[in-house]
């Protein structure tokens, strides 16, 4: 019995964390990466997924446990310029260099999006897939990527790019995808050098799907609208309290034409004329 548990608590130590991995390659100059202690180098992904709303000027979704800031600003209301995000789905880790993920949540752009929308800014997100099926695929990998970052629009502020890998799993796969990988970042950032560049890998493949169905790099999402927490009570506020006027209303009105004025009102029965009597 004793066995059994010790198993179960070591596959769930390995398995949070060979949950993922993030790196920051470059970052404006008033963004600086919070320092961390070697034994707490380890972020949650919702926590990553907060502190990139909180650097796109979003609000962050509400978690139960007090998150660490991922960045450390100097303009609090500044938002980059350009931002670019590549999501590696099928590794554990890119590099050495990265900070560890725990799986507590899978990351979903569509989050992002959809409070992009709230705000009217849903036009700054571009987002391209690429699904890497075959050693060819591998191979043109960087080129690939420059076609799908020159189909996509100047103008958007923030870039993503999801790389589904199926079948990668060895080490010649994962350094020859970094390799290529990090050419193309370093070509983004010698264009701009205050560009956001980050890359995200997941070892859970949640896009596959999409990816397969992607045929262009923007296309229209119907995603449906986020609501904030508040929501209920300003619904039930607005609901009964509507409810309770429009029945005091109907009262009102059933009671005025009901009204018999000389049996139910003091007024007429106040101001009829006397007859003289004899």
């Amino acid at each position: 019995m004793h066995f059994f548990l010790t198993f179960v608590l070591i596959s769930s130590l390995i398995y949070s964390i060979d949950a993922g991995q993030c790196q920051v390659h470059n970052q404006p100059d008033y963004l600086s990466l919070a320092s961390t202690k070697d034994n707490e180098n380890r972020i949650t992904i919702s926590n990553f997924a907060n502190n990139l709303a909180t650097l796109l000027g979003l609000s962050p979704d509400q978690t139960d446990q007090q998150e660490q800031p991922f960045f450390y600003s100097s303009r609090p209301l500044e938002i980059p310029s350009s931002t670019w995000l590549f999501h590696v789905e099928g590794f554990d880790n890119l590099s050495n260099n990265g900070i560890a993920l725990e799986d507590d949540d899978e990351f979903d752009i569509n989050s992002i999006h959809s409070k992009l929308s709230q705000i009217g800014n849903q036009d700054t997100l571009n987002i391209g897939s690429i699904l890497i099926n075959s050693k060819s695929d591998m191979d043109n990998l960087e080129q690939t990527l420059k076609t799908q970052i020159s189909q996509m629009n100047d103008q958007t502020s923030i870039k993503y790019i999801v790389i589904v890998c199926e079948d990668c799993k060895d080490d010649k796969s994962s350094e020859q995808l970094q390799n290529q990988l990090k050419t193309t970042i370093d070509q983004i950032i010698a264009k701009n050098p205050q560009t956001l560049a980050m890359t995200l890998a997941t070892k859970e493949i949640a896009h596959v799907r999409r990816a397969r169905q992607t045929t262009q790099v923007n296309k229209n999402i119907t995603i449906a609208t986020m609501y904030s927490d508040e929501y209920p009570v300003m619904f039930n506020l607005f609901f009964w309290t509507s409810l309770v006027l429009a029945l005091i209303v109907i009262s009102i009105a059933y009671v005025f034409l009901t009204l018999d004025p000389g049996a139910d009102t003091i007024i007429y029965r106040m101001t009829t004329p006397r007859l003289k009597a004899d």
